[in-house]
């Protein structure tokens, strides 16, 4: 418990530096982008994925996150992934999958319960995503790939976010059919592009 917290301190301090960073990106064309099923990027059902957090200072931690389903008393189902250990200790989050996006409609952790409309992915060359941060989404490379602590992913695409006010830096997701999230990377203007997660076990 003792490092989770130390580890924290120390990425809030990063990212407080990196939040409200943009820059200029080229997207991929709109035909490219809406002939993407965006719901092969998000994980199987019953996925258990692990993930290795790195910090600035060479620490690392990790978290496992498991995709479940569960069906209200109407029939409809609500997808949501749980996730324990990395940053904040525990995680639920409830998504809406589509072929045309994903959104984050609601999140439970230590700082409480909260619903929201965060478009995670969308198969756009750029989208609003509904955050705190009035973040911008892009697609700005599809069909790479990529070798990542779990193995080597095809067909990945990459996923820049940023806020439009400022032109220091971006954040990076890359996403693998079937598996989701592979690895997340903070890029900044003049400094070494820093890793923050990588896949290390899909199963």
């Amino acid at each position: 418990m003792k490092k989770q917290l130390v580890f924290m301190a120390a990425l809030l301090a990063f990212v407080f530096v990196l939040s409200g960073c943009s820059s200029d990106n080229k997207t991929v064309d709109k035909k490219t982008a809406e002939a993407i099923d965006i719901s092969e990027y998000f994980p199987s059902i019953g996925m258990t994925r692990e993930y290795i957090h790195y910090d600035t200072e060479g620490q690392t931690v990790e978290s496992i996150e498991t995709v479940n389903v569960s069906t209200d008393s109407e029939g409809n189902d609500s997808v949501y992934i749980h996730e324990k250990g990395g940053v904040t200790t525990e995680t639920i989050k409830e998504y809406i999958v589509s072929s045309e996006e994903v959104k984050l409609v609601y999140l439970i952790n230590t700082l409480g319960n909260n619903e929201t409309a965060v478009v995670e992915l969308a198969n756009k060359p750029k989208w609003d995503k509904n955050d705190a941060n009035k973040s911008v989404g892009m697609m700005t490379a599809t069909g790479l790939t990529m070798e990542v602590p779990a193995g080597k992913y095809n067909e990945v695409i990459e996923i820049t976010s940023v806020i439009p006010e400022d032109k220091e830096g971006k954040t990076i997701h890359y996403y693998a059919p079937g598996v989701g999230l592979i690895k997340t990377v903070f890029s900044f203007k003049d400094t070494k592009d820093f890793i923050f997660n990588e896949l290390k076990s899909a199963n």
